[in-house]
């Protein structure tokens, strides 16, 4: 779906991923109109793009691939849709996805009412708290950042999901009228030099 003629490096992937040399509007755009173009419906579109989203918020980096694979197949939608959907996590939104799942988890610790060392968090918690954490105490930090980024997984899903079947169902609908206006555009085309022909005989 979104194969190159001409296999990129490693470095270059890297690069592609932090900045695209095409620009993200041009790929934004790119990305759309391939998506669009699929025979997927806009239900099952959307759902895909929705599973890589949710997938996005997991803390557990090293498998967001495996992650959204074993949950477009398990909801049977396109693996390679979801995988885009799943770039909501990148480079520049790492820091504000992770930062958010950790408060977020934070304060559902302390609403659920467990008030252990492991799993309590200093109430102003900076950078340095952090990484002192992450360094010395990795569990502490571990518990609030996998339930508030699961629990943000899931609510960014549920509410992408509509949104992304209202994009993609106007994209098709577009399209598919663009497409019978060109049929019925050549159809008259034909007609016209039908008639043209007929007339000179």
């Amino acid at each position: 779906m979104f194969k190159r003629r001409k296999k990129l490096t490693l470095f270059q992937h890297a690069r592609e991923m932090i900045w695209p040399s095409m620009g993200w509007r041009r790929m934004g755009r790119y990305i759309r109109l391939r998506i669009t173009r699929l025979s997927d419906s806009a239900r099952s579109i959307a759902l895909a793009l929705a599973i890589g989203v949710g997938v996005g918020f997991s803390p557990l980096i090293g498998t967001h691939f495996p992650q959204v694979i074993f949950l477009a197949w398990m909801f049977r939608v396109n693996i390679m849709v979801a995988l885009v959907g799943n770039c909501i996590a990148n480079p520049w939104t790492f820091p504000f996805i992770w930062w958010a799942s950790i408060k977020f988890g934070a304060f559902l610790v302390s609403a659920f009412g467990i008030h252990t060392k492991t799993a309590a968090l200093p109430p102003h918690l900076d950078l340095s708290h952090l990484w002192h954490i992450m360094t010395h105490e990795p569990v502490r930090i571990f518990l609030p950042w996998m339930l508030g980024g699961h629990v943000l997984g899931i609510l960014a899903a549920l509410i992408s999901y509509p949104i992304f079947y209202r994009v993609v169902k106007a994209a098709k609908t577009a399209r598919s009228r663009a497409k019978l206006y060109k049929i019925h555009q050549m159809a008259r085309e034909v007609t016209a030099e039908h008639k043209s022909k007929s007339a000179r005989h």
